[in-house]
């Protein structure tokens, strides 16, 4: 999967962050936490921060 949005993180075998651009390839490593901060688009064709929450009153 290639990012969406900036991301920065530490892949294996580095002890210093690396900052991935959009277009980069995501390294296997750090797939779930680019997924879960909205970094990597996935396969069902969008993301999961594409619809924002239901207001609640």
């Amino acid at each position: 999967m290639k990012f969406k949005a900036q991301f920065q993180g530490v892949p294996n075998g580095e002890i210093y962050p690396v900052q991935y651009e959009p277009g980069d390839e995501c390294p296997p490593e750090l797939l779930n936490a680019a997924i879960e901060l909205g970094a990597v688009a996935t396969k069902k064709g969008g993301d999961k921060n594409d619809n924002p929450p239901a207001e609640t009153e």
